[in-house]
This record gives structure tokens, C-alpha cells and sequence, in this order.
């Protein structure tokens, strides 16, 4: 029991540790994150990303799935699974015949799963729900004359992003069935700016910043079903997530700037920003120990929440993905070790300046390489690719492209388990 409590209150601190990481550093550098929320990310670890984002049907024993909390119930009764991740990122902004390139690099996310009694699972952990970071600015001539040339200047600029600690379990109490619930916080700061400025110092300029800082406590619950043979496996899950309003007020500033003194400013209250109500399905078909198949949908009414007085859109996802693992051997490392692949596609869930958003489309593919040691070979590094584009729906818009490399380890250890003497 002492031992349990000991890694529980390590794992508390290894989140804590990262919270000001990921207010600092989130990864992300879109002009797209003007809207909304800004970029979203599924509750999916390395392991998921690599298979599409599937896994509302998918349940492992070795794995943590986020997608569905029915799925913790599945895990041994002397596991301890740490799981951790990061990304590294290069986007390509596509405008026309202009070409742009973009680094980024963030830590993503920690989570810990245990067993409290046969057939009932816990999951801790930290993850982000959306971020925000952008800036760029654009500059036209108003006016052009004998004396010269008056420009004017818009710039934007955005960052934060909201997070979310997550405390869920899992319940088998049959073995065709498992319940699960996530009590989920959710907390963190969104903020836009939009200054104009002129070249003619004598032309007052503006500067209107937005900005909202919230936090809810939510829940979200799933439910699997598990029939078929020892041979074929089938597991149908579901899960939904109710509209949460969240805690604290959004507003703007409009202030007006002459000769460098503010000589007015303005506020402007929305109504609260709130997490969207969704509902998400999937199914997975397991073939032996060897090759795993998996297919998801979601629905999230994005409809019914305003971001800054804008309505969303309703957003739809599909995914596919499969697992493949050898049978193994230790002189062979390429039987050593698990391949995935799969592929997404989500509709916008926002407007840009009166007309839909950007679909997504994306392809991944990774592998898990065990971590081979005197006491267990279930341990492994989980790298995966992804290539993600952002198409507008209407011309004239710029379209983003993704080249994401995501690397995380999954500990799996028997810590619970009692040391012989001899």
C-alpha cells in the first residue's frame, strides 16, 4: 500500500511539474488559432496518435486509452503504466505561389494507470484541449499623393490554450461489459490582439485585445462491449461528454490611441465561453494476438457555444487505424517490434470571416520498440509520423500543411509486486 501511494504521489508531481511547460511552450503557430478555441487535440496518446486518433473500441491491457474510460478496467492487477509524450512539428503555409515554414516543439502530455481491485481501473492524467499562437501582420497604401505615401498596418497576435487534468475509472462487471467515467478540469487563457497603425503619426491608432481566462469542472463517460471468439475479437464502445459553461467572463478592450496616449478605451462582455456536448462511437475487430483493426466516429455541437459573440460549426471526425504485431523473436528486431497506420478526416468546426473553416485530412504511420530488460519486455518507445493539411473550403484561402514526429515511452512495470528473499 505504502508502495502504491509513493508512485500515485510521484505521478501528481510529474504533472504538476509540466503545467507551466505547457503554458509556455504549446507547440503551435497557425493564424487559424484566431478562431474558436484555436487547434484542437484529441484526448489520444502516442500509442492512438498513431493509429488514426481511434480507440472509443479499442481495450489493451498494456495500453492507456484516453478515447473511452470503460477501457482502464482492462489493465492487470500488479500493473503500473506511466505513459509520456512529446512532439516535434514543422508546418508549411501554402498562399498562392508563397511558401512558408514553421518549427515547433512541445511536451504533450503525462498519464498514469493502476488497478484498485480485480475489474475496476484508475487513470490519472494531464493533457492539453486546444492552443493558441500566432503572429503576423499585413500592411496596404490608403492613400498615395504628391507628398508621399500613407500606409496602414494590421497586426494579430494570439496565444494560450486550455488544459485539462483528468481523474477517471474504469468497471468490468461482466466480462461482455465496461462502464467508465473522467471527472475532467479544465482551466486556462485565451488572448487575441488586433492593433492598426498608420505611417502618419498625426491618424490615431487602434488596438483591440481579446481575452478570456476560464476553468469547469466536467465529465465525460463511456461504456464497451466486448462479444465474438478467442480467435475474433469484437469490442463496440461508445461515449459522450455533456455542454460544461465555464468559469470566467470574456471580454474586449477597444482602446484609441492619439500621439501615443490612449484617449479612449472601450469593454465589450461575451457570453461564456463552454465546452461543446459529444458523442463519439467506434468499433474494433482483434484477429488473433496479431493484427488489430479500428474505426471511430464523433460528433462534437460546437453549434451551441459562441467563441467572442461567434457561433461554431458542428464538427464531425472519422478515423481509421490498425495495429500489427509479429509473432515474436528476440534475434529478430524487426519481429521485435508493433507497426500501426491510420487515417482521419474532421470538418471545420468554425467560421472564417463569414465562410466555413478548414477540413482536415491526415495519414500516420509509427511502431513501438520494446524495451527489453531482465523483468519485462512490455515497455516501449512509440514513435509515429503524421501528415496532417488544412484545406480551406474557399478560395483564396491559405492552406496549412503538418509534418509531426511524436515520440512518447510507455513504462510498464510489475511495481506492485512483492520482492522474494531468499
Amino acid at each position: 500500500m505504502i508502495t502504491k501511494r509513493l508512485y500515485i504521489v510521484v505521478v501528481c508531481l510529474l504533472m504538476l511539474a509540466v503545467t507551466p511547460m505547457a503554458r509556455a511552450e504549446n507547440g503551435v503557430n497557425s493564424p487559424y488559432t484566431r478562431f474558436g478555441f484555436g487547434a484542437l487535440s484529441l484526448p489520444e496518446l502516442g500509442i492512438h496518435k498513431a493509429m488514426g486518433g481511434t480507440g472509443t473500441g479499442l481495450r489493451n491491457y498494456n495500453q492507456i486509452n484516453m478515447m473511452n474510460p470503460a477501457s482502464y478496467s482492462t489493465v492487470d492487477t500488479l500493473t503500473f503504466i506511466l505513459d509520456m509524450g512529446m512532439s516535434l512539428q514543422n508546418t508549411n503555409f501554402v498562399e498562392g505561389a508563397v511558401r512558408k515554414n514553421a518549427r515547433n516543439a512541445s511536451f504533450d502530455y503525462i498519464a498514469a494507470q493502476w488497478r484498485l481491485h480485480p475489474g475496476l481501473g484508475m487513470t490519472v492524467a494531464y493533457l492539453p484541449y486546444s492552443n493558441v499562437g500566432y503572429s503576423y501582420s499585413n500592411t496596404s497604401t490608403i492613400r498615395q499623393d504628391d507628398n508621399g505615401s500613407v500606409t496602414s498596418t494590421n497586426k494579430y497576435s494570439g496565444e494560450g490554450g486550455l488544459h485539462q487534468a483528468i481523474v477517471g475509472l474504469g468497471w468490468e462487471p461482466w466480462r461482455w461489459i465496461s462502464i467508465g467515467a473522467n471527472g475532467i478540469y479544465t482551466y486556462g487563457y485565451l488572448q487575441h490582439g488586433v492593433a492598426n497603425s498608420y505611417s502618419e503619426s498625426s491618424i490615431s491608432s487602434r488596438t483591440k485585445i481579446y481575452s478570456a481566462e476560464v476553468s469547469a469542472f466536467s465529465w465525460n463517460a463511456g461504456v464497451q462491449l466486448s462479444f465474438g471468439t478467442k480467435k475474433d475479437q469484437f469490442v463496440l464502445g461508445a461515449t459522450y461528454s455533456p455542454v460544461t459553461t465555464m468559469k470566467g467572463q470574456p471580454y474586449a478592450v477597444d482602446y484609441v490611441v492619439t500621439s501615443s496616449i490612449a484617449t479612449s478605451a472601450d469593454t465589450v462582455t461575451y457570453r461564456p465561453l463552454a465546452l461543446p456536448e459529444t458523442l463519439g462511437a467506434g468499433l474494433s475487430w482483434k484477429h488473433g494476438d496479431h493484427l488489430t483493426l479500428a474505426a471511430d466516429a464523433r460528433l462534437t455541437r460546437f453549434s451551441g457555444v459562441e467563441f467572442f459573440g461567434e457561433s461554431g460549426l458542428d464538427q464531425w471526425r472519422y478515423a481509421l487505424g490498425m495495429q500489427y504485431i509479429p509473432t515474436y523473436n528476440r534475434h529478430n528486431p524487426l519481429r521485435c517490434m508493433h507497426y500501426r497506420a491510420g487515417v482521419h478526416y474532421a470538418t471545420p468546426y468554425y467560421n472564417v470571416n463569414g465562410r466555413m473553416g478548414l477540413a482536415e485530412y491526415g495519414a500516420s504511420l509509427g511502431l513501438a520498440i520494446p524495451i527489453l530488460n531482465r523483468w519485462n519486455q512490455r515497455s516501449t518507445v512509440n514513435i509515429s509520423g503524421q501528415f496532417i493539411r488544412l484545406q480551406p473550403s474557399a478560395p483564396g484561402m491559405m492552406a496549412e500543411n503538418y509534418l509531426r514526429l511524436n515520440l512518447s515511452v510507455s513504462f510498464i512495470e510489475n511495481w506492485f509486486t512483492k520482492w522474494k528473499v531468499n
